[in-house]
């Protein structure tokens, strides 16, 4: 009797690892959508249109706005040691680059709608503000606003 119960339980066990092990983080999702470690600084439109299709900010709809930031992910996730920041948005736990930082900001072109998303680039230097959570501590949203061109 034991082991057909745990004979049932075991699909449920298996499903449950396979869907915490295929599970995104936080902190790994903050990289895929803001992180791109490889890129040179051109204001290049087919740039935001191929990361944001590729990142998956343009599945179920056009996303208004995304910056990525053009630095290695180690320098971005040391920015968690800085001292503290105010936030901006919901989020506690916030801290500033200590310099401007390059970025890509992809802006969708006003007459663009799903699923033909289409992006303008810009591209600037900015100090960013990030929140970062867990231990060792990783940054898990991008609190600058696009209204920010560049934080004090």
């Amino acid at each position: 009797m034991a082991l057909e119960r745990s004979l049932l339980l075991f699909p449920l066990l298996v499903m449950l690892v396979v869907s915490l092990v295929s599970s995104e983080t936080s902190a790994e999702r903050f990289e895929r959508q803001h992180v791109d470690s490889d890129r040179p600084a051109l204001n290049d439109n087919a740039y935001c249109n191929q990361m944001m299709r590729s990142r998956g900010m343009t599945k179920e709809s056009c996303k208004q706005f995304n910056t990525f930031i053009l630095e290695s992910v180690w320098k971005i996730r040391a920015i968690c040691w800085n001292t503290k920041a105010p936030c901006k948005h919901e989020f506690s736990n916030c801290h500033k680059s200590s310099k401007p930082l390059q970025v890509t900001e992809c802006r969708l072109k006003g007459n663009a709608q799903y699923p033909q998303c289409k992006y303008q680039a810009t591209n600037v230097k900015k100090h960013i503000i990030v929140a970062c959570y867990g231990w060792p501590s990783l940054p898990v949203h991008l609190d600058s606003s696009k209204s920010d061109r560049c934080l004090k």
